[in-house]
């Protein structure tokens, strides 16, 4: 049996949720923001970081391999960079609707807007799986 060391980084994104730690399918316990855990692990593992309906890719540990520590931090691209990218969409489409309102840039404005939309349905569905990272 060896311990292994799961470190959540002190991030900005999802700082006010705890990540829920799913060890063999099991959920072992919750990780803060910044904080560290030690888990036991005597054999081939599987493990996988949650939040809310999303988490992370399912990472496999061999019972012969000397890791020493795991890392768990939020998607840069899930979480920060597509927020901010459809917040700037949706003023700038604003923007074009109120100054522009019966011109064709209003249809293109709508047509990003909308696969804005379906991007964020896909990451919270298809991909939800995408949105936490968990590292070596």
């Amino acid at each position: 049996m060896r311990q292994l060391k799961i470190t959540r980084l002190e991030e900005w994104a999802n700082r006010r949720f705890n990540y829920t730690i799913v060890v063999d399918g099991q959920e072992q316990f919750e990780i803060a923001n910044g904080q560290e855990k030690m888990v036991t692990i005597d054999k081939a593992t599987t493990l996988q970081a949650k939040l809310m309906w999303c988490g992370s890719k399912k990472i496999e540990i061999k019972a012969d391999e000397r890791l020493k520590e795991i890392r768990v931090k939020a998607n840069k691209g899930a979480n920060v960079l597509f927020p901010a990218m459809a917040f700037l969409v949706l003023i700038a489409s604003s923007v074009v609707n109120l100054v522009y309102p019966d011109n064709g840039l209003k249809m293109f404005m709508t047509a990003i807007m909308v696969g804005g939309i379906i991007y964020a349905l896909a990451l919270l569905t298809i991909w939800r799986n995408t949105f936490l990272d968990i590292e070596l």
